[in-house]
C-alpha cells in the first residue's frame, strides 16, 4: 500500500510518475524521500521475479540508476502510483459535497470565479499558457477524461484556434495546480486537422446512423468506441463514447462527447464532453449495449460544455482533440490515418 503523502507528491506533478520518481527519491522533500524509500523497499521479491520481460526491458531505458534490481523496484512503484493517482481523481470528482464545490474550487485564487451546477467554470476567466489555465498568480489544469495529465493540450489549442474560448466552460482538475511557472509541461506537439463530414447526409438523416470500433494498434487501450447520429425533428444528436478496458475501470472513466446539430440552420447549438465513471458491474451492463441505447448507467461528470453556436466544420477538430490518441475517431473525422491502423 502506498502512503497517502506519497500519492500526494506525485498527484501534484504534471509529469508521469516514471519520469520523476528518481528526482523525488534523490531531491524531494524529506518525508517524500522517506515514504518513497519505504515503498521501494517494500516491493516483494515475488513481484520482481514475476515482472514481465518487456516491462523489465522498458525499465532499463527509463531510469538513470544502473542497478537492475533498483530499476525494477522503481518501475513497479511508479506503475502503482500511475494507477493510484487517477483513482484518487475519479473518487474526488464523483464524491458529492453537501457544502458547495470541492477542490480545487475552494482555492483563494478562484474566489471570484463562478462555478455552475455541473462544476464548470468559464474558460475565459483564465489566461491560457499551453494547457495551463492561469489566474491570480496560480495555474490550474482542465480535468482530463483519461488518466494522462496532458490529455487536454490539443483540445485547448483547437478551442483557441477556432476562437471558442469565450464560448466554453470547463471543469478543473482537483489534484493538479500550483503557482504560475511551477507546473511544467507545455512541451507536447501533435496537430491533427480533420476534413468536414458529409453534412448534407447528416442534415437529411431519417433514422439513426451508428457504428463501433475496436481499438487499433496506435490507439491507447480501450474496450471499444461507439458513436451514433440520432435525428429528432429539426435536430440531430451526435454521441460518441470510448469505454475503458475492464482492468482499468477503477482508475479510468470513459470519454463521452455529445453534440446537438440544428439541421435547419446548419449549426452546432450544444457541445459537451464528459467522463462517465463505471464500476465493474455497470461497465459489463454498458458493454452489452450501444451508446445510443445505454441510458444513464454510470456517473457522468462534465469536463467542458458550450451552448454557443459553433460552425459544424469545427466539430471534427474538437472531437479529434478530445479523443486524442483514439485513431478510430480521428479517421472517422477525416484525419490522414492509414487504413492499416
Amino acid at each position: 500500500m502506498l502512503e497517502e503523502a506519497l500519492i500526494d507528491a506525485f498527484a501534484c506533478r504534471y509529469e508521469p510518475p516514471y519520469w520523476i520518481i528518481e528526482d523525488l527519491l534523490e531531491a524531494g522533500p524529506g518525508p517524500v524521500r522517506t515514504a518513497l524509500r519505504g515503498a521501494i523497499e517494500a516491493v516483494s521479491s515475488v513481484a520482481i521475479v514475476g515482472m514481465a520481460r518487456d516491462a523489465r526491458a522498458e525499465s532499463k531505458q527509463m531510469f538513470r540508476n544502473g542497478d537492475p534490481e533498483l530499476q525494477t523496484r522503481l518501475y513497479l512503484v511508479a506503475r502503482d502510483v500511475a494507477i493510484a493517482v487517477p483513482r484518487r481523481r475519479i473518487a474526488k470528482i464523483t464524491r458529492r459535497t453537501p457544502n458547495g464545490h470541492a477542490a480545487p474550487y475552494d482555492h483563494p485564487s478562484l474566489a471570484h470565479v463562478e462555478v455552475d451546477r455541473d462544476g464548470l467554470v468559464p474558460l475565459n476567466s483564465f489566461a491560457l499558457d499551453g494547457d495551463a489555465l492561469s489566474i491570480n498568480g496560480y495555474e490550474f489544469l482542465m480535468l482530463p477524461a483519461v488518466p494522462w495529465a496532458n490529455a487536454n493540450h490539443w483540445l485547448l489549442q483547437q478551442l483557441g484556434r477556432h476562437a471558442l474560448v469565450d464560448a466554453v466552460s470547463v471543469r478543473l482538475n482537483p489534484l493538479l495546480h500550483g503557482p504560475t511557472g511551477a507546473l511544467s509541461g507545455h512541451f507536447y506537439r501533435m496537430d491533427v486537422y480533420g476534413r468536414p463530414l458529409d453534412w448534407d447526409r447528416i442534415r437529411n438523416l431519417q433514422s439513426p446512423d451508428h457504428g463501433r470500433w475496436l481499438p487499433g494498434n496506435l490507439s491507447r487501450s480501450s474496450l471499444f468506441t461507439d458513436y451514433a447520429w440520432v435525428p429528432h425533428d429539426d435536430e440531430v444528436d451526435f454521441i460518441c463514447e470510448e469505454l475503458p478496458p475492464r482492468d482499468e475501470v477503477e482508475e479510468r472513466g470513459s470519454r463521452y462527447l455529445h453534440a446537438v446539430y440544428d439541421r435547419r440552420h446548419h449549426r452546432i447549438t450544444h457541445l459537451d464532453g464528459a467522463v462517465r465513471v463505471y464500476n465493474a458491474d455497470e461497465l459489463t451492463s454498458r458493454e452489452a449495449s450501444h451508446v445510443r441505447n445505454a441510458g444513464k448507467v454510470g456517473t457522468r461528470v462534465k469536463v467542458f460544455r458550450s451552448d454557443h453556436q459553433i460552425d459544424p466544420d469545427v466539430l471534427g477538430d474538437l472531437a479529434q482533440s478530445y479523443f486524442v490518441w483514439n485513431y478510430d475517431v480521428a479517421r472517422y473525422f477525416g484525419a490522414p490515418v492509414g487504413a492499416e491502423w
